[in-house]
């Protein structure tokens, strides 16, 4: 999926730099956080070449590649949401 998705759905950028994360060069992820508690991460800037992220929602093992899916995951959270 491409940074330009995640941002569409909602993601916010956390930029990590140097000196807070010890790594050789700064870079960024992107966070969406449920209001529950639960958050769905990106990839990070430098793992993510040619535009391909990929998201893993916490304690899921397995990485999410497609729009479309996260699209899913978050409308059904808004929708669950709504009912509690």
């Amino acid at each position: 999926m491409r940074e330009e998705e995640l941002i569409e759905e909602g993601f916010h950028r956390i930029d990590v730099t140097i000196e807070e994360s010890g790594n050789e060069k700064d870079y960024y992820y992107y966070r969406y956080a449920f209001n529950n508690g639960y958050s769905m991460y990106s990839s990070e800037s430098d793992n993510s070449p040619k535009n391909k992220w990929t998201i893993s929602f916490d304690d899921f093992a397995d990485n999410i590649v497609d729009i479309e899916d996260v699209q899913t995951i978050i409308a059904l959270y808004k929708k669950w949401n709504k009912k509690h």
